[in-house]
């Protein structure tokens, strides 16, 4: 099976790159694939379990869905301290990281997808 990696650098609420990392992402799980996710500038922000969302687009629990599933999630450190989210904000699932994640991630993937601006 290959293994997919997506790195996400839009806000959450801002774009609609979260969704399509989720959708691309359970698809992939679904069919046995591996999958990473790195979240990186404002895409950070998507981790912050705080995050009350009205209606069905809470992006915080869609991300625990995929980390429950088996998704490696990170999200960039210095990106998160920049913007006020705390390790103890983040989704259960998912942990701090660096750039030197994301390029474990990048090296071990066979297909990237990068969402950005």
């Amino acid at each position: 099976m290959s293994q997919l990696c997506f790195v996400v650098q839009t806000g959450p609420y801002t774009y609609q790159n979260l969704d399509t990392a989720y959708g691309l992402a359970k698809a992939a799980l679904a069919k046995g694939h591996g999958v990473s996710l790195f979240l990186y500038i404002d895409g950070v922000m998507a981790a912050n379990k705080n995050i009350d969302a009205p209606g069905e687009r809470n992006l915080a629990a869609m991300l625990q869905e995929l980390a429950g599933a088996g998704a490696q999630i990170a999200a960039c450190g210095a990106c998160s301290k920049f913007r006020g989210v705390t390790e103890e904000m983040y989704i259960d699932g998912a942990e701090m990281g660096s750039l030197v994640d994301m390029a474990d991630m990048l090296q071990e993937a066979d297909v990237l997808v990068n969402l950005g601006f």
